[in-house]
This record gives structure tokens, C-alpha cells and sequence, in this order.
């Protein structure tokens, strides 16, 4: 089935944020991430996901590598899909200095469905055209802004679980 789909970055031109920390209990970021994703976005169980989950034991400091995904619904047409990624590795005594390297990553995704015949003509196509310039694209940009200061909360949520300083995002 065609559809026609816009999709932004909302850290852009950035792509990701950076949260690098070495210290005692990296892994502790993983314990409390669920539930700060589940507040911070307004969002329940089902709408975050781990896509992979490693862990190695086979060595010490046992390495991990987690990718955790928010998906948020704004409206029928859009969806807030974040990405968080947490690369590091934990001593089996987590008073030890261990290290994680936190990702987070966003995307504004809208699609404009072309079921019908109808849909696939040039003249509807024209109007979902029109339709999106001139009403549509200020509530994305609202959204894409919305996205921008989530993942900035989501960030500075993190390093103050970590201790480490704030920094602002522009």
C-alpha cells in the first residue's frame, strides 16, 4: 500500500544527544529508565520497546548494550518515535568504576495513507499538498518542538541519576 510519509529529526541538524559517564553503577540508568520514559513522554507499557539486549558475562567488567524505543502517538496522521541506546560495561562490584555511553535520538514521522484509487489522483494528492502547507505544518512544527524538549528533560533527567552537569540543548 503507498503512503506518502514526512519524516524530521527533532534534534536536528544534531542527530543524537551524548551522555558519556564513567563512575560506580553505570547500569543503574537501566533500572530506572522504563519508568522515566513511561512519565517523561506520557506514555504506557506498550508503547516502549527493547529491540536488543545484551549482556556478557563472560567477562569482568561485564559489557551491555541496550536499545530501548518510545513510540508516541500525537494525532491520526503522527508519531514521535525516540530512540535511547546505553553501551557500556559494569564490574561484578558495582562500587568499581564501570562507563555507559547513553544515545537518545528522535524522529516526527507522518503519513498520508493512498488506498483508494481516489487517493492515488493527482487532485487528492494536490490537496493533501495544499492541506499540509498551509494547516498542517505548524501543529508538526509544534510537535517536532514538543519531541525537542522531551529528549532534553529525558536528558537532563539522566545525568542528574548519573551526577554528572547539565548541559542545554539548542
Amino acid at each position: 500500500m503507498p503512503t506518502w510519509v514526512l519524516e524530521d529529526d527533532c534534534l536536528a541538524p544534531e542527530r543524537t544527544v551524548v551522555i558519556e559517564y564513567s563512575g560506580p553503577n553505570p547500569f543503574k540508568v537501566y533500572r530506572v529508565l522504563r519508568e522515566m520514559l513511561e512519565r517523561i513522554f506520557q506514555v504506557e507499557a506498550i508503547d516502549l520497546w527493547e529491540r536488543d539486549f545484551r549482556w556478557d558475562i563472560s567477562s569482568d567488567p561485564r559489557s551491555f548494550y541496550v536499545r530501548m524505543y518510545v513510540n508516541k502517538g500525537m494525532d491520526a496522521r503522527t508519531r514521535m518515535i525516540v530512540e535511547i541506546i546505553l553501551e557500556g560495561s559494569q564490574p561484578s562490584d558495582v562500587e568499581k568504576k564501570g562507563r555507559v555511553a547513553i544515545r537518545i535520538g528522535g524522529r516526527l514521522r507522518t503519513e498520508y495513507p493512498l488506498r483508494s484509487f481516489f487517493q492515488n489522483s493527482p487532485f487528492y494528492k494536490f490537496f493533501v499538498w495544499l492541506y499540509h502547507r498551509f494547516f498542517y505544518n505548524e501543529v508538526r512544527r509544534s510537535y517536532i518542538n514538543l519531541c525537542n524538549n522531551l529528549i532534553n528533560q529525558l536528558n537532563n533527567e539522566l545525568r542528574e541519576i548519573l551526577k554528572i552537569p547539565f548541559q542545554e540543548m539548542v
